[in-house]
């Protein structure tokens, strides 16, 4: 269910902007996740398409996926660094002291129109 209310805001977000920019119909939403998200971009797929199933602008939008990298900061050599795995340990100096950096769950890139 987690997906259907992240889902329901992606909609709200475009067709606000839809109307906001006076755009057309979209054809591709790029998203970006986190790589510690538990977002399951099937089931987001799912839900927008039955949610947008009458809605002129949306129907039939493809939404593509792309993981994004963690950002880290360790606290011991002050260096940040962007992973794409999940590790516990700074690859600068091998510190565990880290933290995580700007962790949005789910981002939208950009949208494209249909022209």
């Amino acid at each position: 269910m987690h997906e259907y209310s992240i889902t329901s805001s992606i909609i709200e977000i475009v067709n606000r902007n839809i109307k906001k920019r006076n755009l057309g119909p979209i054809k591709k939403i790029n998203l970006r996740l986190s790589p510690i998200s538990q977002i399951e971009p099937e089931s987001v797929t799912f839900y927008f398409n039955a949610l947008t199933r009458e809605d002129k602008n949306l129907k039939g939008t493809e939404l593509a996926f792309e993981k994004e990298k963690l950002k880290l900061f360790c606290q011991d050599c002050g260096k940040k660094s962007e992973i794409k795995d999940f590790l516990i340990r700074c690859p600068h100096c091998g510190s565990g002291n880290i933290s995580v950096q700007e962790a949005e769950e789910i981002k939208i890139v950009s949208v494209e129109t249909r022209d």
